[in-house]
Formats: structure tokens, C-alpha cells, sequence
């Protein structure tokens, strides 16, 4: 089966816990709409949509993240001149929420899964980019034939498409259990303001729905 896992879709947080232009932060940097463009039907296709915003807990940083250092690992601190202090019972509660979502996607992820990392990305960091594919160079590497297959889809499909190109990796859990990540360009399906649900979600949806059909036949 399928395991979608949409960790940025949401804006859920206090905002009043960060001193500067978070909105700002916030309306770049949220995932928006990802959970609809790719929502299925399909009783073997899973989700786990995070509830909460990535600057109240970003799941998918890992525990002692590089990122701390400049204050954007598990609970940001630090982000476009926006500041957040966060106390001992914080941090706690935080990182609590962080490990009941790993919890959950660990138990998606049975053996025989594939999971599917669901991001976008700003225009302006690959405008000649419709969809990145991205995936770690480990155990979780799906297989060729998989990447392949996403990658021919999509370009089938008439997106331009770039392989670990804005962003390489993947969410990762259980060792052997494959991931790879899909970020659309916010204005392949935004509308300029690139937060405004746009025209083409429904077509774009549809383009992914055939792909976890082709994905759950191999």
C-alpha cells in the first residue's frame, strides 16, 4: 500500500510565541493545499497530514538536526528575522508532538508500504521546475524501476521535472521500507499569490490518482 505523508500543509499555530513578520514566514513556507492535490479515495492509499504548522514542530527534522544550529531543527527558534523563545515545558510538549506523529507513520508503514513524502516549494527557488523527486541515498531508496516510473509520469503528463533538484531526500522511518518525496511548484496549482487555491488542483490531483494506480500494480 500507499503512505502519504503531507507534513506542511497546515499554518496551526500561536504566532503570538514569535516576535516579527511570521505571517510573512509563514504564508512562504506552508505546503499550501498539498493535503488536497494529493488526497485519494483509494482504501489502500493511507495519509498522515500533519495538524499543526513546521514553526510550531517541523516532523520532518530528525533529533539533533544540523538545522539547530541556526535555530530550524524540530522547534524552530529562528527564521527570516523572525525570534521565538520557548521554555523547558515547550520544548517538551514539542517534541512530545513530534514523536506521536513518527509513532503514527511508523505504524503506517508496514512492511510492503511506499511511502510518499508530499511537499511544494516556492516558485522562485526552481521557476523552470513543475515537480521535484527526491530521495535519500540509503536503504530507502524506492528501487530504479520506481523512480523511473514517477519521473516518466510526470513528464508524460507535461510537467518539467527534477530529480533531488531543489530538494534531495525524503522522509525515512522503519529501515527497508521505501520513500521518496514529490514537491509540485506552487505555480503549477497556486494562483500568484501562490496560497490561493488555484484551477488545475483537480487535474493535478487526477495526474497523481493514475500514478498511485501505476505505483500499486508493481
Amino acid at each position: 500500500r500507499i503512505v502519504r505523508f503531507v507534513p506542511h500543509s497546515s499554518d496551526r499555530l500561536d504566532k503570538s510565541s514569535w516576535s516579527g513578520d511570521i505571517d510573512a514566514a509563514v504564508n512562504r513556507w506552508t505546503d499550501w493545499h498539498t493535503d488536497k492535490i494529493f488526497d485519494s479515495d483509494d482504501e489502500r492509499i493511507k495519509k498522515l497530514i500533519v495538524p499543526f504548522s513546521r514553526f510550531y514542530c517541523d516532523t520532518e527534522r530528525l533529533i539533533a538536526d544540523p538545522m539547530e544550529s541556526i535555530g530550524q531543527g524540530i522547534a524552530y527558534t529562528r527564521i527570516e528575522g523572525c525570534t521565538r523563545e520557548l521554555s523547558v515545558q515547550q520544548k517538551e510538549e514539542i517534541h512530545k508532538a513530534y514523536s506521536d506523529i513518527h509513532e503514527q507513520l511508523e505504524a503506517l508503514a508496514e512492511s510492503g508500504s511506499l511511502i510518499i513524502d508530499c511537499h511544494s516549494f516556492p516558485s522562485d527557488l526552481a521557476p523552470d521546475t513543475d515537480i521535484c523527486v527526491g530521495f535519500n541515498d540509503d536503504d530507502s531508496y524506492p528501487s530504479d524501476e520506481i523512480i523511473n516510473i514517477v519521473v516518466e509520469h510526470f513528464k508524460t503528463a507535461g510537467f518539467k521535472v527534477g530529480v533531488n533538484d531543489p530538494y534531495s531526500n525524503a522522509m525515512r522511518v522503519k529501515a527497508s521500507i521505501p520513500t521518496f518525496m514529490i514537491e509540485f511548484n506552487k505555480a503549477s496549482y497556486l494562483a500568484s499569490d501562490e496560497k490561493t487555491q488555484g484551477n488545475d488542483i483537480e487535474n493535478i490531483n487526477e495526474v497523481l490518482n493514475e500514478l498511485y494506480r501505476k505505483l500499486l500494480k508493481i
